[in-house]
């Protein structure tokens, strides 16, 4: 995330909050203001907009995805090792915080929030999401998985469990090496018949 001020970081906060709780339409900047106890016109001193604070929110967790973009390109590497990458890669951006994730991707992704840079943030998304999709694909090539309708439906839900396992696996009970373990193993392998 770009370097807030201790005052942007505090609106950021409360925003995000608001922003999970409500949604970034049902959330006004009186409303912010109002959790921060301060006049909502003093905001403006801080930030542009409500809309300013959605685009550092999708900055950062656009930024996350992508830090193993290449690496996840990378063709020297073999399937099982590109879907621990991308799994791990997964996993750590969305419980980084758990909440920036689920307003960028409920709000903007799925709602189509508009503000002004959002088309740039759709872009590297979509193309994480395409790259995520061709990767699980590989990987379920290499374990025996014919190409067919079946191989595109698993792969398409393989990647919403990944994308919504936050949903069902709390903060503090995720597990970095137990939940990769899961969703890369058990999940995979379980998906069609084997180990």
């Amino acid at each position: 995330m770009k370097n807030l001020t201790p005052r942007q970081q505090e609106i950021l906060n409360v925003a995000l909050e608001l922003f999970y709780k409500r949604g970034f339409a049902d959330t006004s900047m009186r409303d912010i203001a109002e959790v921060m106890n301060v006049k909502a016109a003093s905001l403006y001193a801080h930030i542009k907009s409500k809309e300013e604070i959605m685009e550092w929110i999708s900055e950062d967790v656009s930024t996350r995805f992508m830090q193993k973009y290449d690496a996840l390109k990378n063709p020297n590497l073999s399937a099982l090792e590109k879907v621990s990458i991308l799994v791990n890669n997964h996993l750590l951006s969305m419980y980084h915080n758990v909440k920036l994730y689920d307003v960028f991707f409920t709000n903007i992704y799925r709602l189509k929030v508009d503000f002004k840079e959002q088309h740039k943030y759709l872009e590297r998304i979509n193309d994480y999401k395409d790259l995520a999709e061709g990767i699980i694909r590989e990987y379920l090539l290499s374990l025996g998985l014919a190409d067919d309708e079946n191989l595109m439906l698993t792969t398409k839900f393989s990647l919403n469990v990944l994308n919504n396992v936050y949903r069902y696996i709390p903060e503090e009970n995720f597990d970095l090496e137990k939940h990769m373990y899961f969703l890369q193993n058990v999940l995979l392998y379980g998906v069609i018949g084997k180990k």
